[in-house]
């Protein structure tokens, strides 16, 4: 019922907009000259803009709707639920990595060069 709501009030711009570009045509007289010829031009085509982009978000989710790509795998699980890990040892991948961080050489400082001092606007650091 939620998602019902939600295309209504995705739905309220797009046909707030196509109502005024109706009313718009009737009073250029149904035509796009006319529409141009009473200087209303710029504003049917701005508002044709809008309204395609507020139509974006509606054909998203009808088209997803319609292709069955709004299910996401594993969404419907709990948090008690046993979840699939795919063979994944998260305490031999750790292991793992605390092996190549003992066996790595340590990082030596260089000591001759001076630390950058810190630029930017406003007032300097004592």
């Amino acid at each position: 019922m939620r998602a019902f709501f939600g295309w209504l009030l995705a739905l309220i711009p797009v046909v707030y907009i196509g109502f005024l570009l109706w009313h718009f045509a009737g009073v250029g007289g149904g035509s796009m000259q006319g529409i141009a010829g009473i200087g209303l031009g710029p504003t049917v085509l701005g508002l044709s803009v809008i309204g395609l982009l507020f139509l974006i978000g509606p054909l998203v989710k009808m088209i997803r709707v319609a292709s069955g790509s709004n299910r996401v795998p594993g969404a419907g699980i709990d948090i008690g639920d046993d979840r699939p890990t795919e063979g994944f040892d998260a305490d031999a991948a750790f292991a793992s990595y605390m092996s190549r961080r003992e066996t790595a050489p340590p990082v030596e400082a260089d000591l001759d060069r001076p630390a950058p001092r810190p630029g930017g606007f406003g007032r300097k650091g004592v």
